[in-house]
């Protein structure tokens, strides 16, 4: 008994639905330590990119960066330590 293994031609950027192509973009994204997508109907919906923001940033500043988004901040001994910011991004 032989194992016959195909090899698929790869898919050209026309084959992805622009969805997936966003996706594909906020993946290669350097800046997002996790992205999570939402689904409705079958479809990306929202996909939710966790970034973690520099101490020095101002509050304020980060406020204004986005429209949609959650900040965590934790602070040990009166210092800030970590920013995280979740992003969201409604698909196009």
């Amino acid at each position: 008994m032989s194992l016959v293994i195909e090899q698929k031609d790869s898919k050209s950027l026309d084959d992805f639905s622009p969805e997936e192509l966003q996706l594909i973009e906020m993946t290669r994204n350097q800046k997002f330590q996790s992205l999570r997508i939402v689904k409705r109907d079958g479809r990306i919906d929202m996909i939710e990119g966790v970034e973690r923001i520099e101490d020095r940033t101002k509050i304020v500043d980060i406020l204004k960066q986005h429209d949609y988004q959650n900040i965590e901040i934790k602070q040990s001994d009166g210092r800030i330590v970590l920013i995280n910011r979740t992003v969201k991004t409604k698909v196009k």
